[in-house]
């Protein structure tokens, strides 16, 4: 088969002429039918033109006047009575969405020029037809117009960008006005060469007012009323009062939100904390039921609470992102933002929309530059995608929580709008694109070594443990954030990655550089912490699973890692460049252990510290495995402290009727695991310090849920006691007080 540059113009083919005295019958008969990928859906051969008999342009006056629908019709005048003249009928806006014929190359045609919050853009899909199939082929937008209006029509021209490779990248779109009661005309796209020469034509019949549209599947928890709408004019804001919903929230972005209407109420215990096992699981249990893949649909959880929702922390939101089930689920965490208050209900209304946000690859708008291609951060951006506590306008303005709700308009910033409407189709949809760049080429420009910095805080990262790693075994890495003068800094728990204010950047021995995206990101409110000079917060983090690449160190080889710090006054602080080596297995034991561990299940199982579901359960057993018959390799303490971590908790399963089966902790299993895997990091080797205070504290705090006073106090003690003995931060000793 020969192979067609996609958008060139077949020997032979004509084109369709845009002037309104083109008849959609002379256009149908002027394309060709060619279909296969190879071929370039803006290339002449390709395009579909069939309308109504006569393009709406090409009624007269008497046409509209001799309508029966009574949409422009004149009153019957007297005889010899003066003609009353016509009053002229307002038209209807040319922006929406637009759909061509299921002929050859099908395109699905954004038009956004007028109307609410217009873009002044263009954007497309192509989805290639072939007998009883579609496939997407590819996207493309246009980033700027120029727009003339007459009487009869709007054009539209401007240069897309595209996803593949075409000489035809100039657009014009012409439009037939109509008035408001009329039916939408069709848009005609005709591609063409910078210099001239013409590609394809499209007719493409009006399809809807909204640029996308999203399913959208909402099951709460028994114990939550789940958010319904709010009154903006409740409270002081930036912009016009109105009854928001999530739906109508999205409607103003021009994104349509249909409420599949199959909500599931999920009956848990008074008492229910989630952990993030128990989300996943719900999660794949729900999208299990579903066809795995690219789909605007997404699933949202109202729940109550959060095991990660402490005195100190307020997690409001999780999104899920992992291979093969990117963006496609999040959940809202009621506990802290319950209630009718108009303050809680205006909460409940960002948390929601935050979320979904997220799930359309939305990013934070103080972590724009970590997008691809990264963008300038936006703190100052009065957007659903920013934390009202780090909004900062900067010049000296008002900044925080007060200040951004007193200005927020209730809307998402235009970039946010551009992404939403004309993004790339696989860099919007859930199943596409991970959330983030994840393999790049190289590191972003925030991972630079900076030529001057002034913060008063230095970012330290290393290995956590200090053994050089056998292929296989889980890598931890040490994050120490020190304060060099008395200022406001995050919470040390809050410098984990999965809370996004630290991000880690690892260079392989392949080549390519792996910007670490956690499987569950954790949106909560900024914890900030006031501290005096030389005050060290670390933290420990397992970055060996990525929701973008898998199993990250799946390579004998040196990795580099460097770490860059978001602190609350907008300073980027970039840590050193840590070097790990990971050893090649020395024997035969070592190979099979390092094929258990490397597994993507156990990837994921680790990052979970250990699951109860049947979808990872390939991994589990691998943990159990390498646990019990590999007890001698490095990676045998991490599987016993995964698998104590989920004995320790409980683990819920919703099932498919919303009925919960709550799996009560196994103290007596997780006393055994932990406490081994304690013991055996002792000294040299095994688990980290900061994991070993870790898993004692966890373990502690099981026992006191379980009623066990004197058994949580007595782990606290010793663990406490081992901290100290090791000379631990004061921070890491404070975490391990009652």
């Amino acid at each position: 088969m020969t192979a067609i540059e996609p958008n060139a113009a077949l020997q032979g083919s004509t084109s369709l002429d845009l002037e309104p005295r083109t008849s959609p019958a002379d256009a149908e008969s002027s394309l060709g039918t060619q279909t296969g990928r190879e071929a370039d859906p803006s290339g002449p051969s390709f395009g579909s033109a069939t309308v109504a008999d006569r393009y709406a342009s090409d009624l007269t006056t008497a046409d509209l006047l001799g309508q029966t629908d009574g949409t422009a019709q004149r009153e019957a005048l007297a005889p010899g009575a003066p003609a009353a003249a016509p009053i002229p009928l307002p038209f209807r806006t040319t922006s929406g969405r637009y759909r061509s014929q299921a002929v050859g190359f099908q395109l699905e045609l954004r038009i956004d020029v007028d109307g609410r919050r217009p873009l002044r853009r263009l954007s497309g899909d192509y989805f290639n037809i072939s007998g009883g199939t579609v496939s997407y082929f590819g996207s493309w937008t246009v980033d700027a117009v120029t727009v003339t209006t007459n009487a009869t029509h709007v054009k539209i021209v401007g240069t897309a960008r595209t996803t593949w490779t075409t000489t035809f990248t100039v657009a014009t779109v012409t439009v037939p006005r109509t008035p408001i009661f009329q039916p939408a005309g069709p848009a005609t796209i005709r591609w063409s060469t910078p210099s001239g020469a013409i590609g394809a034509t499209y007719v493409c019949g009006w399809e809807a007012g909204a640029f996308r549209t999203v399913e959208l599947e909402q099951d709460c928890e028994s114990s939550v009323t789940p958010f319904a709408q709010y009154n903006t004019g409740a409270l002081p804001s930036g912009g016009p009062a109105r009854t928001l919903s999530i739906g109508t929230a999205y409607a103003e972005a021009g994104v349509q939100m249909v409420d599949t209407g199959g909500a599931n109420i999920i009956s848990t215990p008074s008492n229910h904390v989630w952990n993030n096992a128990s989300l996943h699981h719900a999660m794949e249990a729900h999208f299990s039921r579903r066809q795995e893949r690219p789909q605007f649909k997404v699933w949202l959880l109202h729940a109550q609470r959060h095991e990660f929702t402490t005195a100190t922390s307020t997690l409001l939101g999780i999104m899920f992102d992992q291979q093969g089930l990117q963006r496609q689920g999040c959940a809202t965490f009621y506990e802290r933002i319950a209630g009718n208050s108009p303050v809680n209900q205006r909460r409940q209304l960002y948390t929601n929309v935050h979320e979904l946000g997220h799930c359309l690859n939305l990013f934070h708008s103080f972590h724009k530059n970590r997008m691809d291609p990264p963008m300038p951060n936006r703190p100052g951006s009065l957007s659903w995608m920013n934390y009202p506590s780090m909004y900062d306008p900067g010049g000296g303005a008002p900044a925080g929580d007060g200040p951004f709700w007193a200005a927020f308009p209730f809307q998402f910033d235009d970039l946010e709008l551009a992404h939403l409407r004309h993004g790339f189709r696989n860099n919007v949809i859930m199943g596409g694109n991970p959330f983030g760049k994840g393999a790049a080429s190289q590191e972003g420009e925030e991972f630079a070594a900076l030529l001057s910095d002034t913060t008063g805080l230095k970012l330290r990262i290393s290995q956590a443990a200090g053994d050089m790693p056998v292929l296989g075994t889980p890598v931890v890495l040490e994050i120490d954030l020190t304060v060099e003068r008395p200022q406001q800094v995050h919470t040390r728990e809050q410098l984990h990655p999965k809370f996004g204010f630290v991000q880690v950047a690892i260079n392989r021995p392949r080549g390519d550089v792996v910007v670490h995206e956690p499987t569950v990101r954790h949106c909560a409110e900024p914890d900030l912490l006031a501290c005096d000079s030389g005050t060290r917060l670390p933290i420990s983090a397992y970055i060996g699973y990525d929701a973008t690449v898998g199993q990250v160190f799946e390579d004998p080889g040196t990795y580099r890692i460097r770490a860059v710090y978001a602190a609350p006054n907008g300073s980027l602080v970039v840590s050193n460049t840590a070097t790990i080596r990971v050893a090649a297995p020395r024997s035969t034991q070592d190979d099979r252990a390092a094929d258990l561990l490397l597994n993507n299940q156990t990837g994921m199982a680790f990052a979970l510290q250990g699951t109860d579901s049947p979808y990872l359960v390939q991994g589990t057993d691998a943990l159990r495995t390498v646990a019990d018959e590999y007890r001698e390799h490095p990676g045998a303490v991490y599987a016993r402290f995964a698998l104590g971590m989920n004995a320790a908790r409980s683990f819920s399963t919703v099932e498919p009727d919303g009925s919960v089966h709550v799996r009560e902790p196994d103290l007596g299993r997780a006393d055994s695991l932990l406490w081994d895997a304690i013991n055996m990091s002792r000294e040299d080797g095994g688990l980290d310090d900061l994991t070993v205070y870790q898993a004692g504290a966890y373990l502690a705090e099981a026992h006191a849920k379980a009623g066990d006073t004197d058994g949580a106090h007595g782990v606290r003690a010793e663990i406490r006691q081992l901290a100290q003995s090791k000379n631990a931060p004061e921070s890491v000793v404070h975490s391990l007080d009652e």
